[in-house]
């Protein structure tokens, strides 16, 4: 773990420029050929708080062809993304936690993998349900959800903190 989260000036401005890469030309094409097949630009896994009742409308808007679409791009795109993303996560915390040699520590580390388990978990559910309708399925697809928006809640709030505990290090010395 220590070797994974070293800071690395380069890595940091790689995993930058892919993130946004991946913001700029991978989501809208998967977006594109999402409402493309389906004619509706939703998506459960851009929305935060849906339901039960909310992920079977948007089964019915898909139907089985826009199923199949959304599995595919889960298949492609959500399992580049979170690499990126969780690339992106483990450089941006190796800068923050630069030159900070306490225990605690741990869980910042922790949190990306943590926050990329439960969004292909959504992702993954969410496949399922959308092809078998089975209601256990669909309520760990939405429990997933709520954990993953929970954890990237969390992760940009202890990036706030650490850049402002970072800056007030900087300006002490």
């Amino acid at each position: 773990m220590k070797a994974l989260y070293s800071y690395n000036k380069t890595k940091l401005i790689v995993s930058i420029a892919m993130l946004l890469l991946a913001i700029i030309v991978l989501l809208p094409l998967m977006l594109s050929a999402l409402r493309t097949a389906t004619h509706v630009n939703i998506t459960p896994d851009r929305s935060f708080g849906y339901d039960l009742e909310a992920l079977e409308q948007i089964k019915q808007l898909y139907g089985y062809e826009g199923a199949k679409v959304y599995f595919f791009t889960r298949v492609t795109y959500d399992l580049l993304w979170p690499a990126i993303y969780l690339f992106f996560l483990i450089n941006s915390y190796a800068f923050l936690l630069d030159g900070l040699k306490e225990r605690r520590l741990i869980a910042f580390k922790a949190l990306p993998f943590i926050t990329v388990f439960f969004d292909l978990l959504e992702n993954t559910f969410c496949s399922i349900y959308f092809f078998k309708g089975h209601r256990l399925i669909g309520l760990i697809a939405v429990f997933s959800s709520r954990i993953k928006w929970c954890l990237f809640f969390i992760v940009f709030i202890s990036f706030g903190l650490l850049s402002v505990y970072k800056i007030y290090r900087k300006i002490r010395r």
